[in-house]
């Protein structure tokens, strides 16, 4: 009987402390992150969370789309013709599909890259104590706020004029908590103070990926203006 009990107990009580790590993670990370670091954490439960919050945002902006073109669908009905219409809109059904999986795969680079630099930046020149194996599931969790993202999406879907400012407002909200949570994790990670994790964690990894981007877009207008002096 009592064996019974355990077993049934168990599951409940490792739902019950993952819901507690999420509403830890935003409500007090420090001591969130602090007993967390206190036992071996498995890498799959923050993979697990970046791919259904990332997933379903993904999804919402593939049905946006399709929205979107189910509009001017209605317009070129004239133009194609029924059957060639309704061959294409079929078609639109699988773009939330392929979009959920770029969000999903964007959102693991990102991660993994993101954490990779703020590791090397708070270990090898402010000379913490940590690894890349703990911040990468620590940053997982960073994935958190998102939620309001997501709650704002959906807010808009239901009706874009009313509920747009909110979403805005909530999107903001997720970015700000986001960096809160990045620079406690690299803070607590490697025990270096708030100024030096705030450096690792968001302007470390803002210069490489504006550096990046600037790279690329010179590349881009390089082969665009050379294809044009051709």
């Amino acid at each position: 009987m009592e064996n019974e009990t355990s077993v049934q107990s168990k599951p409940s009580s490792v739902f019950t402390g993952f819901l507690g790590r999420l509403g830890g993670t935003l409500l007090e990370p420090r001591k969130t992150f602090y007993d967390m670091m206190q036992r071996e954490m498995r890498i799959i439960e923050p993979l697990f969370l970046i791919i259904v919050f990332f997933g379903i945002q993904g999804a919402l902006v593939g049905v946006f789309t399709v929205r979107i073109l189910y509009s001017f669908l209605a317009f070129l009905s004239p133009i194609i013709g029924a059957k060639q219409l309704q061959a294409f809109q079929g078609g639109l059904l699988i773009i939330p599909f392929i979009i959920a999986i770029s969000w999903i795969v964007f959102a693991l680079m990102i991660w993994i890259i993101s954490a990779g630099i703020a590791h090397l930046c708070a270990k090898y020149i402010f000379k913490g104590m940590g690894s890349y194996t703990q911040l990468l599931k620590l940053y997982g969790y960073a994935s958190v706020p998102s939620s309001l993202v997501i709650l704002g999406m959906m807010l808009t879907s239901l009706n874009f004029s009313i509920f747009f400012g909110l979403s805005m407002i909530l999107c903001l909200m997720a970015v700000f908590w986001t960096v809160v949570i990045l620079v406690v994790a690299v803070e607590r990670c490697y025990l270096i103070d708030p100024g030096q994790a705030f450096i690792s964690s968001f302007i470390a990894p803002l210069i490489v990926y504006l550096a990046l981007s600037a790279l690329v877009w010179l590349i881009f207008s390089s082969l665009v203006l050379g294809g044009f002096s051709l």
